[in-house]
């Protein structure tokens, strides 16, 4: 299928059972983009169905659709990748990641708080949608988990079904991440605005994260993230 004809991509995790979009894309659908009866949509499931569907009924708060055919993991990423960051003061900043990342490429994004993390909670939800339109935005056909905010200390437990972990952090046995032998799935953590603090520097050493180096360049945390998967996707 030619990715490059679709003027819309919409969203719908139980697509074969509901054959129907949700009210938000659906009022998208039909008074926005004028869809009607019998127009063609593309649609995915958000873990990696890509379907072509066949509006059959054009209402604006439940648009019905027959599939017409579909993909399987529809263009797959080469690996999956994972990132453990911690919210930054400044909500925009924290958004800009989980959309940037998304468009690039991420398979999923734990948020940590740290010693040195200032908000004290998320607004899950909200940042689930920035990642529903940073995956329609690119076309994609995988969206990521996203995580509740969680401490270090539960997030290093939730870490041991990774074979592969990294912590960004400039030290002396830190490696250049373009340097680094690279699996088909990996976790990066991305620290605090300020910075990890030095106990949890060793938890991370003692639960198999290796430190690796984003470049010279002293970053945001945001900034970071974008760099830490824009990487990890090339090479």
């Amino acid at each position: 299928m030619d990715s490059t004809k679709i003027d819309f991509l919409f969203y719908s995790p139980e697509i074969e059972k509901s054959k129907c979009l949700d009210s938000v894309d659906s009022l998208h659908a039909v008074k926005v983009l004028r869809k009607k009866q019998g127009d063609i949509i593309q649609v995915t499931n958000g873990i990696g169905g890509w379907y072509r569907c066949s509006i059959s009924d054009p209402n604006p708060k439940a648009c019905k659709f027959d599939i017409i055919d579909f993909e399987k993991d529809y263009k797959a990423p080469k690996r999956r990748i994972f990132v453990g960051i911690c919210p930054t003061k400044n909500a925009d900043r924290i958004e800009y990641f989980i959309e940037k990342s998304v468009e690039i490429g991420i398979s999923g994004i734990f948020f940590i708080k740290t010693q040195h993390t200032y908000p004290k909670k998320i607004n899950l939800e909200r940042f689930k949608k920035i990642a529903i339109s940073g995956m329609k935005q690119s076309l994609k056909a995988y969206m990521p988990e996203i995580s509740e905010m969680v401490s270090f200390n539960s997030f290093l437990k939730e870490s041991s079904r990774f074979s592969q972990k990294m912590i960004a952090h400039l030290d002396n046995q830190a490696t250049e991440i373009t340097k680094t032998d690279l699996n088909a799935e990996l976790l990066i953590l991305i620290g605090p605005e300020g910075d990890f603090s030095k106990e949890e520097l060793k938890l991370a050493k003692e639960n198999n994260f290796k430190t690796v180096t984003l470049g010279e360049n002293r970053l945001r945390t945001e900034t970071a993230g974008v760099v830490a998967v824009s990487i990890l996707n090339l090479l």
